[in-house]
């Protein structure tokens, strides 16, 4: 069996993606992996919230995070090892239920507090399981045995990780994050770290929300993963020389009456804040495609901004107000005439 056959029948963890229509901590979490990975210029893809609450998938290797957090008090190898009341399994149970050593895997409980064994927390930021000593790991061996009816169990690739992650404002932290390592990858600063920040924010709320089930590998990567190349494409769309209609359209509005110029710039600062719907990037394209077909007849932005209007005004949500529509307009306007693809 292939790794991608193996993977598909794991047990799903679908459980907790309809709570995740929230930005939870592991997505955080997630997105600072995947800026890590990119920044290490591997190949891979991390899927949210599928098999388990972060997996990244390389093409020889399959890595599974089970996102953990405590106020006070520490895990162990005994309550790692313990069934919560109406669960299945325990904590590491359900997480070593995705091993087989048939192929190449790691296993790994992230947590913001320390591992305590014997009474000691252990300062390692990773700790494999497998090298703490005997008898803890004959014990953590016997209870995953008896839970998941195994003769015998490998902890050589598990391992817990201590990330002192910021429980208060961790949107800040990956916020920060990710506009550093911008700059590490494509030396220079993002053209608005804001939308950067919620772009990516969006697109990965989107992939771990995804409620229906996958029947393919590639429907899994399509519906609940970003890639490397996903990833980059949205580093490049918030480059400054990017094709993305950005600076035309500010050219624009600068050049508009002092009145006009404020109610535009305020629609401007609207759009680029706002969580980007599907039906707001349905909209986006069906726009595209218009002038696509009717580029020859576009010359003059005031008369397509008076055609558009009357095609697609209807079509947006309510919080769009009649300023942010045109501003919409003149945006993917000039994007189109850059050379830019939605």
């Amino acid at each position: 069996m292939d790794k991608e056959k193996y993977y598909m029948n794991l047990p799903k963890d679908l459980s907790g993606s309809i709570a995740k229509n929230r930005f939870r901590l592991e997505l955080l979490w997630g997105i600072s992996k995947m800026i890590d990975e990119h920044r290490a210029n591997n190949e891979y893809t991390i899927i949210f919230d599928f098999k388990c609450d972060i997996e990244l998938h390389k093409e020889d290797e399959l890595d599974f995070y089970q996102i953990k957090t405590k106020k006070s008090g520490n895990y162990n190898s005994n309550n790692l090892c313990k069934k919560g009341k109406n669960e299945n399994n325990s904590i590491l149970g359900k997480l070593y239920a995705l091993y087989s050593p048939n192929y190449n895997i790691k296993l790994a409980i992230v947590c913001n507090k320390q591992l305590k064994i014997n009474n000691k927390e252990i300062d390692f930021p990773e700790q494999c399981f497998g090298d703490l000593d005997q008898d803890v790991l004959d014990d953590v061996r016997k209870k995953l045995c008896t839970e998941l009816k195994l003769d015998t169990v490998c902890l050589d690739t598990v391992f817990y990780i201590f990330d002192n992650m910021d429980l208060l404002n961790p949107e800040d932290s990956i916020r920060g994050k990710l506009v550093k390592s911008f700059v590490d990858i494509k030396g220079e600063e993002p053209q608005n770290p804001n939308a950067l920040y919620r772009l990516v924010v969006d697109s990965v709320r989107e992939k771990a929300s995804y409620e229906f089930d996958s029947g393919t590998y590639e429907d899994v990567v399509k519906n609940k993963g970003i890639t490397r190349s996903e990833f980059d494409k949205m580093l490049n769309a918030h480059k400054k020389e990017s094709k993305n209609g950005i600076n035309e359209t500010q050219e624009y509005i600068n050049s508009l009456s002092f009145a006009k110029r404020r109610r535009y710039n305020t629609a401007f600062g609207n759009i680029i804040e706002m969580q980007q719907s599907e039906s707001l990037r349905l909209i986006k394209i069906k726009i595209y495609n218009y002038i696509a077909e009717h580029e020859d007849s576009l010359d003059d932005i005031e008369s397509y901004l008076e055609e558009i209007s009357k095609l697609f005004d209807d079509d947006f949500d309510v919080e769009f107000t009649d300023d942010m529509k045109s501003v919409q307009y003149i945006i993917i306007y000039y994007m189109y005439a850059s050379g830019g693809i939605l």
